[in-house]
């Protein structure tokens, strides 16, 4: 059974460590705040601070009135001026009607086997593309390239690139300058 002679309420637990802290902090409180003739010399050094701070403002902004403000005249000058450009022969543009004309390629794949070359190339046949090969010699061995086009409308050429690239094959576009023949 329950000892009848230790009946404390649990709120009194509660607030009883609450009140001893309170006053302990009261008491570190006081200690910390100046006496009261300690109290007014600190008020007074605030003021003399803040009267020091508010008159060193007024001369600064004395100083910066009296100080010319920057003219800005430059847009006035420049328009007085002038810059000759001297006329370069390298940099005319081309006329208009001489509108230069380009051929496109699209490099699909370059192999060492000719029948891995030609197998691409029958893939790429049957994709609708017009896809040819050409064989260079590089560093005395021999390189078997894979062509699509050639193309004069570059929407064309584009296009031959998304099939290409639905095909998992990245090209690389050759451009080169068609020669007028007159």
């Amino acid at each position: 059974m329950a000892d009848s002679g230790n009946n404390v309420p649990g709120w009194v637990w509660v607030t009883t460590p609450a009140i001893a802290l309170a006053f302990a902090g009261f008491i570190f409180y006081l200690s910390t705040v100046p006496a009261g003739n300690e109290l007014e010399a600190v008020k007074g050094d605030a003021r003399k601070a803040l009267e020091a701070t508010a008159a060193q403002a007024r001369e600064d902004k004395q100083k910066v009135t009296e100080t010319a403000k920057p003219s800005y005249d430059f847009y006035r000058l420049l328009e007085k001026q002038t810059v000759e450009v001297q006329e370069v022969e390298a940099y005319k543009s081309t006329p208009k009607d001489a509108a230069v004309k380009y051929e496109y390629r699209l490099q699909a794949g370059s192999f060492r086997s000719e029948m891995d070359a030609d197998r691409m190339r029958a893939q790429l046949i049957l994709e609708g593309l017009p896809a040819y090969l050409e064989s260079s010699s590089v560093n005395s061995s021999t390189w078997h390239r894979v062509f699509v086009g050639p193309y004069t409308n570059r929407s064309k050429m584009n296009k031959a690139q998304d099939i290409l690239v639905s095909n998992n094959v990245s090209p690389l576009v050759l451009k080169q300058k068609v020669s007028s023949k007159k």
